[in-house]
């Protein structure tokens, strides 16, 4: 048999056995963490509106749970950081922590309706939308920023540092 001619052969490099188990490890910066997170958020809002009303409880304490760490986080490393990268970054970073915040408790207050109650789906919807609109918004606005004005080596220590944060939190 004939391998198809896209197989790659194995790597070997020019310089022998002990370069080719040489790897780069390349580890998230706050920036990658947060758009995974924001990715979390949309995936756990869409569980929550496509479940049954009995099968809600699960995914929206988990939405729940993501939220709080995820502003947690964010309040501690991330917007600190965005408010001191430029002119805007104060006004920005804290237009996103106050609509966070604002977020944030609007849902624990839904949750606390419960999943059975009869405003609860079109609630949901609302929030749901909200807080999709708010990532995209800090996507847009605030990431640029860190991006831009902060060095790298800082974005990967704020990742550490976040999830340092997030760690203790769940404790």
């Amino acid at each position: 048999m004939v391998s198809p001619p896209w197989t790659p052969a194995p790597f070997r490099h020019p310089w022998g056995p002990a370069m080719e188990a040489f790897q780069v490890t390349v580890f998230p910066d706050i920036v990658d963490v947060l758009r995974h997170e924001h990715e979390q958020i949309r995936r756990l809002c869409t569980a929550v509106r496509e479940a049954g009303r009995d099968r809600k409880k699960r995914p929206l304490a988990a939405l729940l749970q993501a939220v709080h760490l995820h502003q947690l986080g964010e309040t501690a490393v991330a917007h600190p950081a965005a408010r001191n990268s430029s002119r805007n970054g104060d006004i920005i970073a804290r237009t996103c922590q106050s609509e966070g915040a604002g977020l944030e408790r609007s849902l624990t207050e839904l949750s606390r309706l419960g999943v059975r109650h009869p405003g609860f789906d079109a609630g949901f919807a609302n929030l749901s939308g909200a807080m999709l609109d708010h990532a995209a918004d800090q996507e847009r606005d605030e990431f640029p920023l860190l991006r831009r004005h902060v060095p790298a080596q800082r974005l990967h220590m704020m990742a550490s540092a976040m999830q340092d944060i997030q760690i203790m939190a769940r404790t």
